[in-house]
């Protein structure tokens, strides 16, 4: 039995996708709010409740356990602690043969980061595992949480500081395939480790020109502050354990530490990875004033937040 945590994120929504796409592999998915996974892929999804924080839900989640799809749901040195690390101890007592986990480029050395210590507390387990160290996702750009989207929308803008720092973007979707291809054969992926990046680096001026190119109108790079940054996403209502982790992976773009460069995912996909230019083709419905306008009444936010006129002045 597989058991798949995180199915919301950017690399959990395109696993699940594929994976009720598919029926060779039994899985199971974990899940804060099953109903709402029930609405989106039918009432026989396999879903159930997981909640890292009520160890409660864990016995029925890990039930018959085989592989651990373990994602990092809120990445802070506390809940590293006192859940992933619990977590991994549960499964191992559960049975589980292998843990596919997904990390971040960096976590095997930097031990501020707080995947670093799940990888050492997986790796004590003794249990089979491959770290996919992924860089960067495309996906963030259209997330709800990030609202990015929201901005290239309403005001023809990237707004995200990271002045001319390059980034090696990766399309979720690739890293989908890679885990599904770990799924069916752990014993080829057994205590590996891959860096996993996108064909190109790229700062965000080139990607605003790639959107504008795409969707056929002038879109910028704000480059703003960082307080304007955190003024503009908290009052959109963006958590602020949320925004501190947006502020560390953009300073670490800005001092250049978030462009690693490999060709280790082309080599598993057998295939080139996806471009910056077709992940914009193929989510351009996610850049529309609809879109935006959707994603903001689903988090309720009010219409004098969304835009500039509240952010302090530009430099």
């Amino acid at each position: 039995m597989i058991v798949i945590t995180g199915p919301n994120g950017n690399v959990g929504t395109e696993l699940v996708r594929m994976m009720v796409a598919q029926s060779e592999l039994p899985f199971r998915i974990a899940a804060h709010s099953p109903d709402k996974l029930k609405r989106l892929y039918g009432p026989d999804v396999p879903a159930v409740r997981f909640d890292y924080g009520d160890r409660s839900t864990w016995p029925a989640v890990l039930d018959g356990i085989s592989i651990l799809f373990l994602l990092f749901p809120l990445p802070h040195p506390r809940t590293a602690r006192t859940w992933m690390v619990p977590f991994v101890e549960a499964a191992k007592a559960a049975g589980v043969k292998h843990i596919v986990y997904v990390s971040v480029p960096g976590a095997d050395k930097v031990k501020t980061v707080p995947h670093y210590t799940v990888e050492r507390a997986i790796e004590a387990s003794g249990v089979p595992y491959t770290f996919l160290r992924a860089s960067y996702f495309a996906q963030n750009l259209c997330r709800d949480i990030t609202t990015h989207s929201v901005d290239i929308a309403k005001h023809d803008e990237i707004f995200i500081p990271a002045r001319r720092g390059l980034t090696s973007f990766i399309d979720s979707r690739d890293l989908a395939t890679v885990i599904v291809d770990v799924f069916r054969s752990p014993e080829k992926h057994a205590r590996q480790a891959y860096v996993l990046t996108g064909p190109e680096a790229l700062d965000f001026h080139q990607v605003a020109a790639i959107f504008t190119e795409v969707l056929g109108r002038p879109i910028r790079y704000a480059d703003p502050w960082m307080i304007q940054f955190w003024i503009r996403m908290r009052g959109r209502g963006v958590p602020v354990d949320t925004l501190f982790f947006m502020t560390i992976v953009y300073f670490l773009t800005r001092t250049g530490k978030n462009a690693p460069m490999t060709d280790t995912l082309p080599k598993l996909l057998g295939r080139p990875a996806t471009t910056m230019r077709q992940f914009v083709q193929d989510y351009r419905d996610q850049f529309t004033v609809e879109a935006a306008d959707a994603l903001l009444a689903k988090k309720q936010v009010s219409p004098g937040f969304v835009g500039r006129k509240h952010d302090v002045a530009a430099r």
